[in-house]
């Protein structure tokens, strides 16, 4: 319990700082954060196993991209950072499965993200590529994690399922801060699910 809340509380110390303008205290404590989830993981974890790879992949990942995301340089290399770090917990979820697949949950998905897609294509014209790549990428990490919930059960599928799910409304709320309109108190609605995503991701391999 002591660990989360120190996640928690490093989480909004990052926060905070970023919105008083010093990053570097916010890159710190972003990086804390993600660095105590993968001490978490591996205290649990023995073996090194395929799963526990790819999260302590994304993890580490995280910590760069978000490192680069915070002193606003190298955003190229940032957003393929939050790319690779979305498809190393897909892996994670896609190695789980094996067998028949349900095939209305990629339906309904997809759905869902075409809605999402054109009510803020107002906004986004010039990013339309990468908001496509990134979307199609969430959508396949939330697909790998619902089939697993969806075949598997259990608590700990279903909470690794609401982190993808959780992951993606970060997404999805970043956007509408930065290119639609400005949200109330936005920064900490996108960081805290932002880490909430990574911390539900993480404690489905640990719980």
């Amino acid at each position: 319990m002591w660990s989360w809340l120190s996640v928690a509380l490093s989480g909004y110390i990052s926060i905070s700082a970023n919105e008083n303008n010093h990053t570097k205290q916010a890159v710190m404590f972003k990086t804390m954060s993600l660095l105590m989830l993968l001490v978490m993981l591996w205290s649990q974890y023995s073996l090194a196993t395929p799963a526990a790879l790819w999260v302590s992949a994304g993890l580490v990942i995280s910590m760069i991209a978000d490192a680069l995301y915070l002193f606003k340089k190298h955003l190229r290399l940032c957003f393929a950072g939050f790319i690779a770090a979305q498809l190393s917990y897909s892996a994670a979820f896609w190695l789980k499965l094996s067998g028949d697949m349900v095939l209305w949950l990629p339906a309904m998905l997809l759905g869902v993200g075409v809605v999402c897609f054109f009510l803020l294509l107002p906004k986004i014209d010039q990013l339309i590529f990468p908001v496509v790549m990134m979307g199609i990428v969430l959508l396949q990490l939330n697909w790998a994690a619902g089939e697993v919930w969806l075949i598997n059960g259990g608590l700990a599928s279903a909470v690794g399922f609401i982190g993808s799910l959780t992951l993606t409304l970060s997404a999805v709320l970043l956007a509408i801060h930065d290119y639609k309109h400005p949200l109330y108190q936005g920064r900490y609605l996108i960081s805290g699910s932002y880490l909430l995503a990574h911390s539900l991701i993480t404690a489905s391999l640990i719980i």
